[in-house]
């Protein structure tokens, strides 16, 4: 008479189970609430020039309703000033709101919408825009290198148009010299002079 009771336990634990499974199937999609699929300007992007509109795309489209304000989009910038203008617009599962022209600095996005399924999601985001000076300082630095490699060549033109002037000759023994071939013409002088005059005593 022992097995009857364990035999209908097993039934009732098979029926609740059996009833629970469905409803888990059906809770699960739930779970995963919508996410952040991408942003226009990008996460910790550098652009040139402020954006005009900042945007967002979901991975399911937003449940929306003008009335309720339910989807928004704030921009500060670096002062914290608001520069978005607190409309959202929403097409899809994209939103975007339109931000006033603001100076270069880093931005900052924050952004609040409710998921498909009913429950609110949120989140935030940076960019910056860079300064003009900082793109057009790398400019004149390629530009100036000519002239650079242009004055560096000058000083050697220079060099090659005017050699270098030969080194003057030592003239310290000069008056030496001088007196060395006085010496010797003196010499020759008087040797003549001799020869010409042992030649008469000879012929007379």
């Amino acid at each position: 008479m022992k097995p009857r009771p364990r035999i209908s336990t097993r039934l009732r634990l098979a029926a609740v189970a059996a009833l629970l499974l469905p409803a888990a199937a059906v809770a699960s999609p739930a779970v995963a609430h919508d996410a952040l699929s991408s942003t226009v300007p990008t996460r910790d992007a550098v652009v040139a020039t402020a954006p005009e509109t900042v945007s967002l795309t979901l991975t399911e489209p937003p449940t929306d309703s003008a009335s309720l304000n339910l989807s928004v989009i704030t921009v500060t910038d670096g002062a914290g000033n608001t520069v978005s203008d607190g409309t959202v617009s929403v097409d899809g599962a994209t939103l975007s709101t339109k931000i006033a022209p603001g100076t270069p600095g880093s931005y900052k996005v924050l952004w609040r919408a409710v998921s498909s399924d009913g429950h609110p999601i949120e989140g935030n985001y940076a960019f910056t825009v860079q300064a003009p000076a900082t793109a057009a300082s790398s400019q004149p630095s390629a530009s100036a290198s000519p002239s650079a490699a242009a004055s560096s060549l000058a000083p050697q033109n220079t060099a090659n148009a005017m050699p270098p002037t030969a080194p003057r000759p030592n003239d310290d023994n000069a008056p030496l010299a001088v007196g060395i071939a006085f010496g010797i013409l003196a010499a020759a002088l008087a040797v003549t002079w001799w020869l010409r005059r042992r030649n008469a005593g000879q012929r007379s």
